[in-house]
């Protein structure tokens, strides 16, 4: 029954980020705290920083802000900030354990319940179903570009193709009305993107954010309801890479299976789970899968210059695999395990003492 209690919450956050570790994620971003369906409890937040406090948050946390929960501000009118949280907080409150991502807002349905919006009919359906919006397109829009303007980063819910052209003149109007050089608004999944829309992506500077992991998981059923033309353009990864775009890995989870290798083997193979071929020119090499799930995530997030790179002066934040993702068989790579994990150079995850006996 909701809401949750700040303890129950935080009890959750310190079993799920415990099982991350074993998994090798040293950072995660939730996607949606506070409102709508979604959400635990209004107090989310304070649920984390209960968990943190209380040493239970053992990977570090961006956390969304379901659209839901903003409401009008009387701030002056310079400010131009109508709609927002209390106080003004916005994307980027926080530190490197625990920050304010960015808003959420649904735009469509699901390819797996034929509800995203799409601008052709799903196949097999008994009627002309093209899906649906989560609400009106222009009210939609009205808050996209309006949490732009109080200074949040914006991530968009669209999976069908017409979510997808929403999402993308949305943010192009917010650009033009409240001009942003820099900010990095996300289309979370970009499920099915057509050839026309890329060059959109490029030229705004937007952050696609497709689960590949997907594609084992459900893609004969995706390809079923989208047919082949379409299924070349769902998940797609190669096409945004080969524009120079931001690609992080993502899981979706808990919709599909949260590992990072195993959906690095999927963005390598592109198999579904009768090990059909989905969409295979979009297929890359395990090294550019790795780099997705490492500074691909970094910069998504906005922490390009702290994390995602073993280097000098960036947070020690690593993973010890027993086999090299890169030169293993593409089969291989969803199997290989994970010795042990260090956040901020420790080992939070060191099973074998391999870290802590100094092996």
């Amino acid at each position: 029954m909701l809401p949750y209690s700040v303890e129950t919450v935080a009890a959750a956050v310190d079993r799920a980020t415990g099982h991350y570790l074993t998994e090798g994620i040293t950072s995660f971003t939730e996607a949606g705290i506070g409102g709508g369906w979604i959400g635990h409890t209004p107090v989310e937040l304070a649920a984390y920083q209960h968990a943190r406090d209380t040493g239970r948050l053992r990977a570090r946390a961006q956390l969304m802000v379901a659209a839901d929960v903003l409401h009008p501000l009387t701030a002056h009118a310079e400010d131009g900030i109508a709609l927002g949280l209390d106080l003004g907080i916005r994307t980027g409150l926080g530190d490197d354990t625990l920050s304010v991502g960015p808003v959420k807002i649904f735009l469509d349905g699901s390819l797996f319940g034929r509800t995203a919006a799409v601008t052709e009919p799903f196949c097999g359906c008994p009627h002309e179903n093209t899906g649906y919006f989560q609400g009106d397109p222009d009210a939609m829009a009205d808050t996209v570009v309006a949490a732009h303007r109080a200074g949040w980063t914006v991530a968009a819910h669209a999976i069908g193709d017409r979510a997808v052209d929403l999402a993308l003149s949305a943010y192009a109007r917010a650009q033009r009305e409240a001009p942003r050089p820099g900010v990095a608004h996300r289309v979370e999944h970009a499920g099915v993107v057509r050839p026309d829309q890329l060059a959109a992506f490029a030229s705004l500077g937007v952050v696609p954010v497709p689960q590949h992991n997907f594609i084992p998981a459900f893609g004969g059923s995706m390809a079923a309801g989208l047919g082949e033309r379409r299924a070349d353009w769902a998940y797609r990864l190669r096409s945004f890479l080969d524009l120079g775009l931001t690609v992080p890995g993502s899981s979706d989870r808990p919709v599909a299976p949260g590992a990072p290798l195993a959906a690095m083997q999927a963005m390598v193979e592109r198999l579904t789970e009768t090990g059909a071929p989905f969409g295979p020119r979009e297929s890359v090499p395990a090294a550019t899968a790795l780099r997705a799930w490492t500074v691909g995530s970094a910069r998504a997030t906005g922490a390009a210059d702290r994390k995602g790179r073993l280097v000098p002066g960036l947070l020690a934040d690593l993973t010890v695999l027993d086999a090299d993702p890169t030169t293993c068989a593409p089969d291989r790579i969803g199997a290989i395990g994970v010795l042990a994990t260090l956040v901020g150079g420790r080992p939070s995850h060191d099973p074998h003492g391999l870290v802590t006996s100094g092996g």
